[in-house]
């Protein structure tokens, strides 16, 4: 895939013209051959063989167009936290244009994600606020100690933010919050500090302190579960019964919802295969990216979605789980390519060769093709990874070993 520039004139119309790809847009008819044209910013057009040029042509011959890939779970507090990565870098190598930090700041965090890491930059970025107020700034277990918990902190810190905090977060692993009174305490907490301030909670699982339909029962509709095909202990799929719990399609049919959150330990082949093969699909794919497996084993969105092309998901039901839906439930205007909209656009090469995909347990899965994000455009503009450069390491140490009930999420 190529492009090219010039400057533009009347006989160059568009700022931006990507030619000859394959559309997939979740908010029109099926995919299509099509051009896709941009002017200042926004979506001009969106047809096959459009007459005219452009500053920047992009040839997407044998590739997707979609809307910008919008990841619903990510880690990106860059220098303030063990976790985090650089959301513009990151974006620009897999294709995204809009993220959700899912807690890496509480309430007395936040403040300093919104000045130095929010609003300089290029990629839109929203963030669930952690109801533990220092947030994800160390690996150590954020509510082992309850003193931690913080609804009025949560509360205040989403009334004053609520232009980029859409909800609430807490993980919810024994490791992380405890056992018994103590551990239940920070999930009502959670409930809580949602209620009061009227948002949603996303809850993560795994190795979960008391029972999956108990935690469901306590969470109300538009609550958010993620590592929803976790191999870990306490997830949503019982193997022995060859799908999901019971209980697990009664909170969907409430109002529940269910995002991936791939991770590091948080996507097992067999819990994936099995949840798909009993109709539960989930309603986010998203990769939880951050420093512990932005190397492996979740790599990048693309190749998460990757991944659920091969267990036999159709490719246009991935791209809408990773643009439309997120973007709607973070009220965005993106996720879509409609005339009108913003120009957030990835173009997803397909490499064509014999590729290894693991899962976070080292189980290795191999195929023929992997989508690769070979051009990223956010209102128009190119995120360049070359420009860009690949997310700086900082200079703490961060174990990216599966997950056991001893080391962190």
């Amino acid at each position: 895939m190529t492009s090219s520039h010039a400057e533009r004139t009347p006989s160059t119309p568009f700022d931006l013209l990507i030619r000859g790809g394959t559309v997939i847009d979740p908010t029109a008819d099926g995919p299509a051959r099509a051009d896709v044209a941009v002017v200042d910013g926004r979506i001009a057009a969106v047809a096959p063989d459009l007459v005219g040029e452009a500053r920047e042509v992009v040839s997407a011959r044998n590739a997707y167009v979609v809307p910008g890939l919008v990841d619903f779970h990510v880690h990106v507090y860059w220098g303030a936290t063990v976790w985090g990565l650089e959301a513009d870098k990151i974006g620009a190598a897999g294709g995204t244009t809009s993220f959700l930090d899912t807690g890496s700041a509480g309430a007395t965090t936040l403040a300093g994600m919104r000045r130095y890491v929010i609003e300089p930059a290029r990629t839109r970025i929203r963030a669930l606020v952690h109801i533990c107020t220092a947030g994800l700034i160390t690996t150590l277990g954020e509510l082992r100690d309850p003193r931690y918990l913080d609804i009025d902190g949560t509360v205040r810190a989403i009334d004053e933010n609520r232009d980029i905090a859409p909800g609430v977060k807490i993980r919810y692993s024994e490791n992380i919050v405890g056992e018994g009174a103590q551990a239940r305490a920070s999930l009502a907490a959670a409930v809580e500090a949602a209620d009061q301030a009227g948002v949603w909670l996303m809850v993560h699982i795994g190795y979960t302190p008391e029972p999956i339909p108990d935690i469901l029962a306590r969470l109300r509709p538009g609550d958010v579960v993620t590592h929803s095909y976790t191999p870990l202990a306490g997830g949503l799929v019982d193997l022995n019964i060859g799908g999901v719990l019971p209980a697990v399609t009664e909170a969907r049919a409430a109002g529940i919802e269910f995002d991936i959150g791939h991770g590091k330990s948080s996507f097992g082949w067999h819990t994936a295969r099995a949840a798909l093969a009993s109709g539960f699909p989930p309603d986010y794919i998203s990769s939880d990216l951050h420093r512990g497996c932005v190397h492996g084993p979740a790599f990048s969105l693309p190749n998460v979605m990757t991944k659920f092309w091969l267990l036999g998901m159709p490719l246009e039901d991935i791209v809408a789980r990773c643009t439309l839906a997120p973007a709607a439930k973070l009220g965005l205007d993106a996720g879509t390519l409609r005339v009108g909209a913003e120009a957030d656009i990835t173009v997803l090469a397909v490499d064509e060769a014999p590729v290894t995909l693991v899962d976070c347990t080292g189980e290795e899965r191999t195929w023929d093709r992997e989508l690769r994000a070979a051009h990223t455009f956010r209102a128009g503009i190119r995120l360049d990874p070359e420009i860009l450069g690949p997310s700086q390491e900082l200079p703490v140490e961060l174990s990216s070993r599966p997950m056991t009930r001893d080391a962190d999420a």
